[in-house]
């Protein structure tokens, strides 16, 4: 998954917190800038979940993924998802809004009031996002 609410994620380096207490740095990450969801991206998804499982088994407390992927793999997934440079506020689109009424449709249909709460407070985000959109729109 590389896109959410309707948008492109952009990828930035984190450290990650295993269950077994082990942090392993330099882990891209994909993060939505409208929502802030945030995934562990694709490319070194398998990675990091190996090597998580073996800091976990072998008691190792810090590591790097660097360690086991290389520095070119990281640089690819950082630009190849890059962040917005010329756009200076987060921008909500109508399309980002009906997608999220959609997923709220869904949620009421199959009776799931956690995943409503959650979607109704991403839109309520949105909406202000949106707002303040449009008030720098008119500005300009």
């Amino acid at each position: 998954m590389d896109f959410c609410c309707g948008t492109t994620m952009t990828a930035r380096l984190a450290p990650l917190q295993t269950d077994g207490g082990a942090q392993l740095t330099d882990v891209p990450f994909l993060y939505c800038l409208t929502c802030g969801h945030t995934v562990v991206a694709p490319a070194v998804e398998f990675d990091v979940s190996m090597y998580t499982h073996y800091c976990d088994t072998d008691g190792v407390k810090q590591a790097s993924l660097c360690d086991v992927v290389n520095r070119e793999k990281i640089q690819a997934v950082l630009e190849e998802y890059p962040g917005p440079t010329d756009i200076p506020h987060s921008i909500a689109t109508i399309e980002q809004i009906d997608h999220m009424l959609d997923v709220w449709n869904f949620a009421a249909q199959i009776g799931d009031t956690a995943w409503i709460e959650d979607v109704k407070n991403t839109l309520l985000l949105l909406r202000q996002v949106r707002l303040q959109t449009q008030q720098l729109q008119t500005q300009s």
